[in-house]
C-alpha cells in the first residue's frame, strides 16, 4: 500500500512535469517558424547543462545516501544533509565562476542579447537548488511535496507560455518565459522548507563517510555530466551547428514525445527505483529487486511503445500540425532507442547501489569521445538521420558496457525468454491493430487501436506467461473477493501464471 501511495505521488509529480512541459513545447513550436523553434530547443539545451554542472552527480547521491542513512543510522542523518548542503554551495560558486567567464568571452555576438544569457544562466541555477531539494525529499521518501510543487509551478508555466503565445510570441520572449518558470520552481520548492530533514554539521560523522561520499559524487558526476552531453538531446546543438535548424526542432520533438510516452506509466515505478533498489542492498535482496523491476519496465515499456510508433503520423500531425510532418520518423526510432534506454536501468541501478560508479565513469568517457567523433562525421553529412544513427548507437553501447560491468555485482539482465514472452504478446495484440487501420483512419484510428491494443496485449500476457509471480499473487488475494465473470477471469488468469 505504501509503495501503491508513493507511486502515486510521483505519477502526479511525472505527469504534471512532463506532460504540461509537452504541452509547452508544441505550443511554442506552433507559435515560431521551424527554424527559431530549432535555435529555442538548442537555447534550452544550453539552460539544462547549466543545471546539469551544478547538480550532476550531487541529486542522486543526495537521494541513495539520505535513503540509505535514513534506514541505517538515522542519528548520522543530519550530518550528511548538512554536509550535502556546503557541497551544493561549493558547485554552485565554481560554476558561477564558469559561466561568468563564459558570458564574457563567448557570447558577446550571438544572436540572442547577452543579458537574455545571463537571466537564462541565473534561472537555470535557480532550478538547479529546486532540483536538489527534490532530491533531498526523494531520499526521505517524501514523494508528496515532489507533488505539491510541480501543482504550483507548473500551472504557472503553461499560463504564461499561452498568453505569450497569443500575444507576444517571440523567441526570446518564450526564454524569458522559460526563465519565470525557473524562479516559480525555486520558490514553490522553500514553500516546504520545514519538511527537510534536518542539518546539523558533525565532524566526527563526517569525517567518517567524507572520503566514500566524494568518491562516489565525483564518479557520479562524470557519468550524469557527460551522460547529458551524450544523451540529453545534444544532437540538437550539433544539428543546429551545421545550419540544421529545422531538423534540430524535429530531434527535440522527437526526444520529448518519446521522454512523455515513456514516462506515461513506466515512469512511475521508474521514479521510486534507486530508494527501493538502496533499501535491497541493505537487506541483501537487490539481484531479486532488480530482475523483476527490469521485467515491470520492460512490460510497461512496450504498453506504449507500439501504439506511439503505430500512430507515430497522427500524434504529429495533431500536435504540431503538418510542417512538423519530418518529425514522425524521428519520434519512431526514438521510441524504439528509449525502450533499450529503460532496459537499461535495472544494470544502471545495480552499479549505483553497489558504489561502482568508477567504472561507470570509463565507460561513458570512452563514450563521449565517440559521441563527438560520431557526430562531427555523420551530422554534417546526413542530418537528422546521422544524428539519429549515433544516438541509436551510442545507446547500444552504453546498454552492453553497463551489463557487462554490472555482471561484477552478481546482475543478469533480464532472461530471452522472459523477453521473447512479453514482445510475443505485443506482437499479438499489434495484428488486430493494424487490421484496424484498414477501414479507419486520422485520430479516430489512433484512439479505437491504442486501446484495441491495450486490451489485448495485457491479456495476451496472461496466455504467453509474460507476468511474473507478483501479479498471479496480487489476483490470489483479489479471487475471493470477486463473483460472476470476474471471478472466472481472475481465476483464468491464476491457472495461466500458476
Amino acid at each position: 500500500m505504501r509503495t501503491s501511495i508513493q507511486a502515486a505521488m510521483a505519477a502526479i509529480n511525472l505527469y504534471s512535469e512532463y506532460f504540461l512541459g509537452l504541452i509547452v513545447s508544441l505550443t511554442i513550436a506552433r507559435s515560431l517558424s521551424t527554424d527559431d523553434y530549432g535555435v529555442y530547443s538548442s537555447v534550452l539545451w544550453l539552460a539544462g547543462i547549466i543545471t546539469l554542472a551544478i547538480n550532476s552527480g550531487l541529486a542522486i547521491n543526495v537521494t541513495k545516501f539520505i535513503a540509505e542513512f535514513k534506514k541505517k543510522d538515522p542519528e548520522a542523518l543530519p550530518a550528511i544533509v548538512a554536509y550535502f548542503w556546503r557541497i551544493q554551495h561549493i558547485r554552485l560558486a565554481i560554476v558561477a565562476v564558469i559561466g561568468c567567464v563564459g558570458l564574457a568571452y563567448s557570447y558577446g555576438d550571438t544572436k540572442l542579447g547577452t543579458w537574455l544569457f545571463i537571466a537564462l544562466f541565473i534561472c537555470a541555477t535557480i532550478k538547479a537548488d529546486y532540483m536538489f531539494r527534490m532530491a533531498i525529499f526523494k531520499g526521505i521518501k517524501r514523494y508528496d511535496v515532489l507533488a505539491k510543487t510541480s501543482l504550483i509551478a507548473n500551472p504557472f508555466n503553461i499560463v504564461a507560455v499561452l498568453l505569450c503565445a497569443f500575444f507576444a510570441a517571440s523567441l526570446e520572449n518564450f526564454i524569458l518565459v522559460y526563465c519565470s518558470a525557473c524562479l516559480i520552481y525555486g520558490a514553490s520548492s522553500r514553500f516546504f522548507n520545514a519538511e527537510l530533514p534536518a542539518s546539523h554539521w558533525n565532524d566526527s560523522v563526517i569525517n567518517e563517510h567524507k572520503k566514500r561520499i566524494v568518491y562516489q559524487m565525483l564518479s557520479a558526476t562524470g557519468i550524469v555530466f557527460l551522460a547529458a552531453l551524450i544523451f540529453r538531446q545534444s544532437q540538437v546543438v550539433f544539428l543546429e551547428q551545421n545550419n540544421f535548424f529545422s531538423e534540430a526542432g524535429f530531434f527535440n520533438i522527437a526526444f520529448l514525445l518519446s521522454t512523455a510516452a515513456i514516462t506515461l506509466i513506466p515512469g512511475i515505478y521508474q521514479e521510486i527505483l534507486l530508494p527501493k533498489i538502496t533499501d535491497a542492498v541493505q537487506n541483501g535482496d537487490v539481484t531479486t529487486q532488480v530482475a523483476q523491476a527490469e521485467r515491470y519496465l520492460i512490460t510497461l515499456s512496450l504498453l506504449v511503445v507500439f501504439p506511439v510508433v503505430i500512430y507515430a503520423d497522427v500524434i504529429i500531425d495533431v500536435l504540431y500540425g503538418a510542417r512538423y510532418e519530418a518529425a514522425v520518423l524521428p519520434l519512431q526510432v526514438m521510441m524504439v532507442l528509449k525502450t533499450f534506454l529503460t532496459l537499461n536501468q535495472g544494470a544502471n541501478l545495480t552499479l549505483i547501489s553497489n558504489d561502482k560508479q568508477v567504472g561507470m565513469v570509463k565507460i561513458q568517457i570512452v563514450m563521449f569521445i565517440i559521441a563527438i567523433v560520431l557526430s562531427f562525421v555523420f551530422v554534417p553529412l546526413w542530418g537528422i538521420q546521422g544524428a539519429l544513427f549515433v544516438y541509436g548507437l551510442l545507446v547500444f553501447i552504453l546498454l552492453f558496457s553497463y551489463s557487462h560491468l554490472a555482471k561484477q555485482c552478481n546482475y543478469k539482465m533480464i532472461k530471452i525468454s522472459v523477453l521473447l514472452r512479453i514482445l510475443i504478446a505485443a506482437v499479438i495484440a499489434v495484428i488486430p491493430t493494424l487490421l484496424v487501420n484498414l477501414y479507419i483512419s486520422g485520430i479516430v484510428a489512433a484512439i479505437v487501436g491504442s486501446c484495441l491494443f491495450v486490451i489485448i496485449y495485457l491479456n495476451a500476457l496472461f496466455i504467453t506467461k509474460g507476468y511474473d509471480a507478483s501479479v498471479c499473487y496480487l489476483l490470489k488475494q483479489i479471487a475471493p473477493k470477486t463473483s460472476g465473470f470476474s471471478s472466472m477471469y481472475i481465476n483464468w488468469g491464476i491457472r495461466r501464471l500458476s
